[in-house]
C-alpha cells in the first residue's frame, strides 16, 4: 500500500461511526417508575411479578445460594447470597449487586436488601426491558418519613450483554408521584 492509501484508510476508520454501541442507562422515567413501583409515564409499561410461589437452592451458581427466587416465563428471577457479595438472579445467571452501575455515579451501591419486602417487576420502555427491584433498605421505614427513601436495581434483560444499574432517592421528590395507597 502506498502512503496515500494508508492515510485515506486511516482517516476513513477514524471518521466512521463507531461499530460498538455504548450502553445507555435506563431513562429517568424508567428509574422513577421502578422506585415508585408504578408507571409514571405513558411510555412505560410495568408488570408486577407474582411472588406467591418461592424457591431457594443451595449452591445455585458461582458459589451463591439462591435464598429467594420465583419463576416468570420459565426464567428464574430472585436474590442470591454469598459471604462477601450478594446478587440478583436472572435466567440462571448471577448479577452481583456491587458490580451495578450507579446512577448518578456518585452513589454508594446498596450491598443487600430484603427480597421478601422488595417490589419485583418488569418495566418496558419502547424496545428495552428491565427487571426492577425496588426496596426501602431492608424494611426500614414502614412508618415515618424514611419510608419514602427507596433504592432500586434495574437489570437490562433484552440486551446482548445485560447490565445491572442502581439508583435511589426520595419518592416524594419525583414530579407527579402518587403513592399506591392514594
Amino acid at each position: 500500500m502506498k502512503k496515500r492509501e494508508i492515510l485515506h484508510l486511516t482517516l476513513a476508520i477514524l471518521l466512521s461511526p463507531p461499530i460498538i454501541s455504548r450502553a445507555t442507562p435506563p431513562s429517568r422515567s424508567v428509574r422513577e417508575s421502578c422506585m415508585l413501583d408504578q408507571a409514571n409515564s405513558p411510555r412505560i409499561h410495568l408488570d408486577r411479578f407474582s411472588t406467591d410461589v418461592l424457591y431457594e437452592q443451595e449452591n445455585y451458581a458461582d458459589g451463591y445460594d439462591a435464598t429467594y427466587y420465583f419463576l416468570y416465563d420459565d426464567k428464574e428471577i430472585g436474590y442470591a447470597e454469598k459471604t462477601q457479595a450478594n446478587a440478583l438472579i436472572y435466567s440462571g445467571k448471577i448479577y452481583r449487586l456491587d458490580y451495578a452501575i450507579p446512577i448518578p455515579s456518585s452513589l454508594s451501591i446498596a450491598a443487600e436488601f430484603s427480597p421478601a419486602l422488595a417490589s419485583w417487576s418488569k418495566i418496558t420502555e419502547t424496545q428495552q426491558s428491565y427487571i426492577c427491584v425496588s426496596f426501602n433498605f431492608d424494611g426500614l421505614g414502614h412508618s415515618g418519613t424514611f419510608q419514602n427513601f427507596r433504592g432500586a436495581f434495574l437489570l437490562e434483560v433484552n440486551a446482548s450483554k445485560p447490565r445491572l444499574y442502581y439508583t435511589e432517592g426520595d419518592i416524594r421528590k419525583i414530579t407527579g408521584a402518587k403513592r399506591k395507597s392514594e
